[in-house]
């Protein structure tokens, strides 16, 4: 099954700086916006920004979690239905079922243009491929995991890569050298504290490094996070919505540990292997 892949932008056109109140976190078959003079085929993973009607084919199935509250409503085809931006109505077709997939309210009152932002910038990052000598992550993020791994794109020529970590009071607290390009040290990172990070190039025949900075999320966001991963369960589309969040809530490098997981387990659906690089 081919779908069509989306980018940065929502499937419907709207104001461009409008936050989305929902997005496709499970998708069988076929589901179509039909606004519009063209009906537009919907993609996993797609953001709503403004209210719409679906319609979903006969053999398709369709999941959209709302943002302000963190529920999920799913309808089978064939259906059309209305959604719109406090919860979605069945024109045609039989009712959907619904459930909440978030402990209590997933963002609170909705995305906020910040956490837009960041699910923007956080799908340009993902899916851009990176050519140049550059860190992946941690970087620009507040860090869950306390213990990371650190990595970094390839340089033309190197022999080897030197990491060293820098503690919050600027001294160095890790070193070590590595043929790969990741490197997982031994370190157990303090809460509510700024780090940051360089890897060198070796054996290169000019000198050339990369770096980056991240600060490691205080206790009480890392049980928030891991109550909603819990609520999250196994399900595509709980799972999906959960890593979302993530991004959202300025959590990049643990949203793509999510995304690693899920390509994993769903390997044949291309959305979330490009949103797992």
């Amino acid at each position: 099954m081919v779908r069509t892949l989306i980018a940065v932008l929502a499937f419907i056109a709207g104001p461009a700086f409008a936050a989305p109140f929902a997005m496709i976190t499970d998708l069988k078959g076929q589901a179509w916006a039909m606004d519009g003079a063209q009906p537009k085929k919907l993609a996993l993973l797609g953001y709503i920004e403004n209210p719409t009607e679906v319609k979903v084919d006969p053999d398709g199935k369709v999941a959209i979690t709302y943002f302000a509250n963190g529920v999920q409503y799913s309808f089978a085809g064939p259906a059309r239905v209305s959604l719109e931006s406090g919860a979605p109505k069945v024109i045609e077709g039989q009712a959907g079922e619904f459930k909440k997939v978030t402990p209590e309210k997933s963002i609170g009152g909705g995305l906020s243009s910040d956490q837009w932002r960041r699910l923007q910038q956080a799908t340009v990052v993902m899916r851009n491929v990176k050519s140049t000598f550059t860190v992946v992550g941690p970087d620009k993020t507040a860090l869950l995991e306390r213990q990371p791994e650190f990595e970094w794109t390839p340089a033309a020529g190197a022999k080897g890569y030197r990491l060293v970590v820098y503690g919050p009071d600027n001294d160095i607290i890790h070193e070590a050298t590595t043929e790969h390009t990741s490197l997982k040290p031994s370190l157990e990172l303090e809460s509510g504290k700024r780090y940051r990070w360089k890897v060198d190039a070796l054996g290169v025949a000019k000198p050339v490094s990369a770096s980056g900075a991240f600060t490691v999320a205080d206790d009480a966001a890392r049980e928030r996070a891991a109550e909603a991963k819990r609520s999250a369960g196994s399900e595509l589309g709980a799972r999906s919505f959960y890593a979302t969040t993530l991004e959202a809530e300025d959590h990049a490098y643990d949203a793509r540990s999510e995304w690693k997981a899920l390509a994993k387990d769903y390997p044949n659906e291309p959305e979330i292997v490009q949103r797992s690089r």
